[in-house]
């Protein structure tokens, strides 16, 4: 207890415990004291950012344009976050799903027509004008793609039947080739590269040409009578494809290069051991590159040997996403990348820019399909100022608007669900374990108004959702909210949600600020000076060479101060403080 002690420190250094006494100093101070040092921390405390186009996938915050994940949003225009496009769903003529879910669209120059198979048909849209799917007249059932070579479609429908073709999208002839038969097709140039030509695959392993895949009536001409062999038998072709008008072969156990004297290369050895169905099922082009499913991920080819994986999901931080390519379509600035997450989907429409740091992939979460199968998309160009981007959706389809400059397009339509958001990148401070304790949140916003808002929201530490930090913020300009009460944690991450009442309007967020202060943990310097002697009690020697244990002892040191009945024997919270001896000490 206070004011019983006979002694005044306490020390255990390993299993040894030793009471010590203070020396006075000339005027009878005890030669104690304690120091408090302050380490360096963020003052004021703050998290700002005004640019999201480095897209998501960003946990902690170090690259000030990028984010941790979003969803219907769109991050591509420099120094704003606006709303994702609307989703209009499209369904046949009589406002009925279609038979089954899309499998591939097509634009058909001959008749202007956008035509798209399911597993049991083939469908026209802009038929007479009603905006609706209208099944072709003959049903072509089990389609696998559709293709166009010169004012003919061509619709494959797998190893086992025929294929079929149409002039006007509404009456389909099955070819009565010898080997007509196909999986899918292309058109690229022939063996002499002096015309384009119509090349089909056929499962296992089989590929070759016609310049006419019609009937014989209507000018068919046969296919060779002996194909090309891509590979073994045993791994199927998933499709065809173009590098650099190099006709090349995706296989579930890699890409083979068929040449011009009609040898074969392999070119991914590595898919051996990484074969998939996925692999090369969905291939699209962007700029000088080719860019392809594979496995669980996307690949870019940017040469006739030159590869490397990448997509929205692929060198990204640990942000808890997964999932498989669905569909990949491009236009002039972006590609799209549907993607299958386990319960949901999300559209990514992503580029690469050269930054001052180098080449990086921007992705967005740009549409959101939520339960909705997708298993195809596409770009259309149904006008010059009418560009969509076409999918699957559940057993109908859906598209949304494409546009250069969303909020000057007058056409252009914004999302108008309740599922808008962007979540920031998590915060720490200085350190992960000082409190952090926010205080209040200045926005920069345009376009907003009552029904067309912005609502800041936050996740700290080990939170599975967010809540709300202010009420929506509904003016425009700088606006600063202060906090009811203030918010405290170690680490945190905030979100904007934005939603709008007006498909033709969309809120800005042009900034974000959080900010607040930070409680730094001291660290406390103890400088004492102890008596020693040459009694059993305080032998020199014992005490010196105790001491001198703790320089090298490698567990924390219990220091307790007696006076104010502290024990390093004591269990109760403050009883003793951890410490280590300071190098060079004791003296």
């Amino acid at each position: 207890m206070a004011g019983t002690h006979t002694h005044d420190h306490e020390i255990k250094i390993g299993t040894t415990t030793k009471r010590l006494e203070l020396v006075r100093d000339d005027s009878g101070r005890k030669m104690y004291q304690i120091i408090e040092d302050v380490p360096q921390y963020q003052e004021p405390l703050e998290f700002a950012q005004s640019n999201w186009i480095g897209g998501h996938g960003q946990f902690v915050a170090k690259v000030p344009d990028k984010y941790l994940e979003g969803q219907a949003i769109d991050t591509t225009q420099d120094g704003r976050v606006i709303l994702g496009p609307l989703i209009v769903e499209v369904k046949e003529s009589d406002d009925t799903a279609l038979d089954t879910a899309v499998v591939c669209f097509v634009w058909f120059p001959a008749t202007s027509e956008w035509l798209c198979a399911t597993a049991g048909k083939i469908y026209r849209y802009n038929v007479s004008s009603n905006l609706k799917w209208t099944a072709a007249t003959t049903t072509v059932a089990g389609v696998t793609q559709l293709c166009v070579y010169g004012a003919v479609c061509y619709a494959a429908i797998g190893a086992t039947n025929k294929y079929y073709y149409s002039t006007d999208g509404i009456t389909w002839t099955q070819t009565d080739l010898t080997d007509g038969k196909a999986n899918g097709f292309i058109v690229a140039p022939n063996a002499a590269g002096t015309l384009d030509v119509l090349w089909k695959f056929k499962t296992s392993n089989e590929v070759g040409s016609t310049t006419d895949g019609q009937t014989v009536a209507a000018g068919g001409v046969q296919w060779p009578t002996t194909p090309n062999y891509i590979g073994d038998t045993a791994n199927n072709i998933t499709n065809l494809f173009l590098v650099n008008d190099n006709l090349m072969i995706g296989k579930t156990d890699g890409q083979f290069n068929l040449d011009t004297d009609g040898g074969v290369h392999p070119m991914r050895p590595d898919l051996r051991t990484n074969r998939s169905t996925d692999n090369f099922k969905y291939v699209t082009t962007w700029q000088a590159g080719v860019y392809h499913s594979e496995i669980n991920g996307m690949g870019e080819i940017t040469a006739r040997n030159a590869y490397e994986p990448m997509g929205p999901l692929t060198e990204i931080d640990d942000i808890g996403k997964r999932g498989y390519i669905v569909g990949l379509a491009a236009d002039k600035d972006h590609i799209y990348a549907a993607i299958d997450e386990g319960t949901n989907t999300h559209i990514y429409k992503g580029r690469e820019t050269r930054t001052p740091e180098g080449l990086r992939w921007e992705w967005c979460p740009f549409v959101y399909l939520g339960t909705n199968a997708c298993a195809t998309i596409a770009v259309c160009q149904h006008s010059s100022t009418d560009k969509r981007l076409w999918f699957g959706y559940g057993t109908t389809t859906g598209y949304v608007y494409l546009s250069d400059n969303p909020t000057a397009d007058s056409s252009y339509k914004f999302d108008t669900s309740a599922a808008n958001w962007l979540r920031m990148s998590y915060t720490y401070g200085s350190n992960p374990y000082w409190d952090k304790m926010w205080q209040s949140v200045v926005t920069e916003t345009k376009g907003c108004a009552a029904g067309i808002s912005v609502t800041p929201k936050y996740r700290k530490d080990t939170d599975t959702s967010a809540s709300g930090l202010t009420a929506a913020i509904t003016s425009n300009g700088v606006v600063k909210t202060n906090l009811t009460t203030a918010l405290t944690c170690n680490r945190i991450s905030f979100e904007a949600h934005l939603t709008t009442d007006d498909n033709t309007k969309t809120p800005e967020l042009l900034a974000f600020i959080a900010r607040g202060v930070e409680k730094p943990e001291t660290v406390r310097v103890h400088e004492v000076t102890y008596a020693i002697g040459d009694t059993p009690s305080r032998r020199s020697k014992t005490i010196k060479e105790f001491l001198e244990s703790g320089r090298t002892s490698t567990s924390l040191i219990k220091f307790a101060d007696l006076r104010f009945g502290q024990d390093t024997a004591g269990t109760a919270s403050g009883n003793y403080v951890w410490v280590v001896m300071m190098p060079g000490y004791p003296k």
